[in-house]
């Protein structure tokens, strides 16, 4: 006697429909996909806020071992040692770029140099040698650059060095250190050496 094959269920009729929906869209995707376009770069100011998770409108650019040296030397600018993997940098790196943008300046530089650190690199050496006398000693006799520091630099000429989230301050938190009471205060120094630093470049214009 022949059997009589039950109906397909109508749930598996629209998976079969789907599917097939699916593949014939996937093969025109990838058949008219080009392979050859260039991948978009971040510009580094999308690539700081992936870093640092601050807003997108910053000012921060990215700068090399090398290039802070030559400006540290003989060059004028905001500089920001930093790295995203010091829990110290995100919030100064904010009230750093809020200040900064309210003053009207236009960049901040900024040098991760912790792999040049730890490398002792060359570039890194020099720059240590720059800063030597604003910078802590070790028990060991040795001195190093912490995160973060922020120096403004006007024609080879340190004006501001601050680096006081960046030595050691206990069992205290970031978000416990960082009241209101203290951001304002930090505001405060940071807007009157951004003035002094603007004041200079106008009397040198």
């Amino acid at each position: 006697m022949k059997v009589k094959k039950a109906p397909m269920p109508l749930w598996q009729k629209v998976f079969y429909i789907l599917s097939f929906v699916f593949l014939v869209g996937a093969f025109i995707y990838l058949g008219t996909k080009d392979y050859n376009a260039p991948i978009k770069k971040m510009t580094d100011q999308e690539s700081f806020t992936k870093e640092f998770g601050i807003t997108s409108d910053n000012i921060f650019d990215y700068k090399t071992g090398k290039e802070i040296l030559e400006t540290i030397n003989t060059g004028t600018a905001v500089i920001f040692f930093g790295f995203p993997e010091n829990e110290w940098s995100r919030p100064y790196a904010e009230i750093l770029n809020e200040v900064a943008k309210y003053y009207g300046i236009k960049e901040i530089y900024y040098y991760n140099f912790k792999n040049d650190r730890n490398a002792n690199n060359s570039y890194y050496e020099n720059i240590v040698n720059k800063l030597s006398s604003f910078l802590p000693v070790l028990d060991n006799g040795t001195k190093n650059i912490y995160a973060p520091t922020v120096i403004f630099v006007k024609n080879g000429e340190i004006i501001f060095y601050d680096d006081e989230t960046s030595i050691s301050h206990g069992d205290i938190t970031v978000a416990d250190y960082w009241t209101k009471e203290k951001e304002n205060e930090k505001k405060v120094t940071l807007g009157v050496y951004f003035q002094k630093f603007i004041e200079d470049s106008n009397e040198n214009k």
